[in-house]
């Protein structure tokens, strides 16, 4: 029988062909005969190992937020390494929502066009809703503890401060994919960091940063 490792390779073989196509061509062009040839299968093994393009869509979906979730680990860990910001935490993993490189870029088309099938499809919704609850809460709490060391601004709700974040970043997300010039990124970057900044305005009382 083959090793785990050969079936979570030939998963990943086949996530990297639906985002491919979906980035290219929209998520209409993720069939599985097309993402079989793309991914250099069988259509009998695509389906081997998902039952119907939804669950498909799905698993493309959480393995990309998985790969964004390890790059934002590393970032927070950096910086609590080094006594960073809430602020500077929030907006590095924020930042990596932005389209700012081709990963990313391929990243935001994937969710873009998923949340669009997401609301015709109740099981890809729920996927969708999932991951928002898990955003806000990360958001959230980044929110509380920088009202515990003095960050925050005097009087901040933080579930709603979490929402306000998540919500600018997804439409400055969108609005780099229409303008990707260096202008608008800049532009793009510099609004983040003062939503950031407005959000965290305050010296750290634990670290005085």
């Amino acid at each position: 029988m083959p090793r785990t490792a050969d079936h979570d390779a030939r998963r990943t073989q086949i996530i990297d062909a639906v985002r491919g196509l979906v980035a290219s061509d929209g998520p209409e062009a993720a069939t599985m005969s097309r993402i079989a040839a793309s991914a250099g299968v069988s259509v009998g093994l695509v389906q081997h190992y998902y039952a119907s393009k939804d669950v498909l869509l799905a698993d493309a979906y959480d393995r990309t937020l998985q790969v964004q979730q390890g790059r934002i680990e590393t970032l927070v860990a950096s910086e609590e390494q080094a006594r960073g910001r809430i602020e500077h935490m929030v907006l590095g993993a924020l930042t990596q929502f932005l389209p700012l490189d081709h990963d990313r870029r391929d990243e935001t088309i994937l969710f873009d066009h998923f949340s669009s099938v997401a609301l015709r499809q109740p099981s890809l919704r729920e996927a969708w809703q999932r991951t928002d609850d898990v955003l806000l809460a990360r958001l959230r709490e980044a929110v509380v503890n920088a009202e515990e060391c003095g960050e925050a601004r005097e009087g901040v709700d933080p579930d709603d401060e979490a929402r306000r974040l998540l919500a600018v970043t997804r439409g400055l997300a969108r609005t780099l994919l229409l303008r990707d010039d260096a202008h608008e990124v800049a532009r793009v970057r510099r609004v983040l960091a003062q939503e950031c900044a407005s959000t965290f305005p305050n010296p750290c009382r634990q670290y005085g940063s």
